[in-house]
């Protein structure tokens, strides 16, 4: 496996995070690249042969994330990953690809963090998070809270993501992409540092290599003043910068939380300008305004409908949310997810993503305990 410099070329088999001559983002040059899908494989690892080869497999059923559309408007939902985030499929490829140490110090970054945190932790290293009192995000501390990690507030604001590995997920994105719709008349990515963006287009930059699909448009809902190296790099190779109106993020931020969908405002900027290029253009919405990190759940009495859909679990063995709801024909599907997420955070269900018909879904079961 092979290392390059995304801007000026530099190429060496030695690991870097940033290139040694310029300070740009390194890439991976995969020493093979084959389109075979592990149709059985409910995450991003369905794509092992256009991904590097792991130590170990981390994952949490990261990637496979919706592609539909709202108010007529195709969206792709990285809000459906493991933590929340697009950045879950960077962790995993990261954790898994990566010599551990048995402790880890991060510094905290939102999102960032979160993921990277949560897969280190499956893989079994410890975590120390150093968090800048002046510019933390409280729902993502309160989810951090939750964690078993040691927390300090002696931290800056230094960043975790940008490394090769977490590019190598990314482009994980695009191969959805490809595999549910054959390509994409145009995407619009939402951008700060441009990470993301540049691992999206690697994804179709190596699907062309591949003679499966060209690169589609691509557009970034830039958010800012200050262009990165990065993001010139991706100008210069036809990735298109556009700003967004504030005003216009948060009114789409806002439609798509009245459809149930909570988004930050800068994924906000990527449905904007979707809903302007119009056509299929699809819109990435990178991850979610809203953590979940209460708990007391096991203290509150079950709902009526909650106890239902515990009945019919118990009966039934594990089921889909569609097959419980069929069984329940005076409630709606969404009031049968809802008592399903209660059920799952106060540990009497549980759930696990399983593939059926090349389509990713998720099966619940009651837990030992709860029977």
């Amino acid at each position: 496996m092979k290392y390059r410099c995304i801007s000026c070329g530099y190429t060496t088999s030695n690991f870097f995070a940033k290139c040694p001559k310029c300070g740009s983002p390194m890439e991976i040059v995969l020493d093979r690249m084959e389109w075979s899908l592990d149709e059985e494989e409910p995450s991003i690892w369905r794509y092992r042969y256009l991904l590097p080869d792991p130590k170990r497999r981390v994952s949490l059923g990261e990637g496979l994330t919706p592609l539909r559309r709202i108010e007529g408007i195709l969206v792709k939902d990285e809000t459906r990953n493991p933590t929340g985030s697009y950045v879950d499929r960077g962790s995993s490829v990261l954790v898994s690809c990566s010599d551990l140490p048995e402790e880890l110090e991060l510094d905290f970054s939102q999102d960032i963090t979160v993921s990277i945190s949560t897969y280190l932790l499956e893989s079994g290293v410890k975590v120390r998070v150093r968090v800048d009192p002046s510019s933390v995000e409280l729902t993502e501390l309160l989810y951090l809270s939750n964690l078993d990690v040691d927390i300090s507030f002696d931290g800056g604001g230094g960043r975790a993501y940008e490394s090769p590995f977490m590019i190598e997920g990314f482009k994980t994105i695009a191969f959805e992409i490809y595999e549910a719709k054959g390509g994409a008349d145009g995407l619009v990515i939402p951008a700060e540092s441009g990470v993301l963006a540049y691992g999206v287009w690697k994804g179709f930059s190596e699907l062309e290599e591949l003679g499966l699909s060209r690169i589609p448009p691509i557009y970034l809902a830039y958010h800012g003043t200050v262009k990165t190296g990065l993001l010139e790099t991706l100008e210069s190779r036809g990735v298109r910068l556009v700003e967004v109106d504030a005003a216009s993020a948060l009114e789409s931020l806002v439609q798509l939380a009245r459809k149930g969908v909570y988004i930050k405002p800068v994924a906000a900027k990527a449905y904007s300008l979707a809903k302007e290029l119009g056509s299929d253009v699809i819109a990435v919405l990178t991850g979610t305004g809203l953590r979940k990190w209460e708990h007391g759940v096991t203290a509150r009495p079950l709902t009526e409908l909650q106890a239902r859909v515990l009945n019919v679990l118990r009966e039934g063995g594990e089921m889909t949310a569609y097959q419980i709801w069929r069984r329940l024909d005076d409630v709606s599907l969404q009031g049968v997810y809802k008592a399903l997420s209660k059920l799952v955070e106060s540990g009497m269900v549980e759930s696990r993503s399983s593939m059926m018909k090349r389509r990713k879904i998720r099966l619940y079961r009651v837990m030992e305990s709860s029977r």
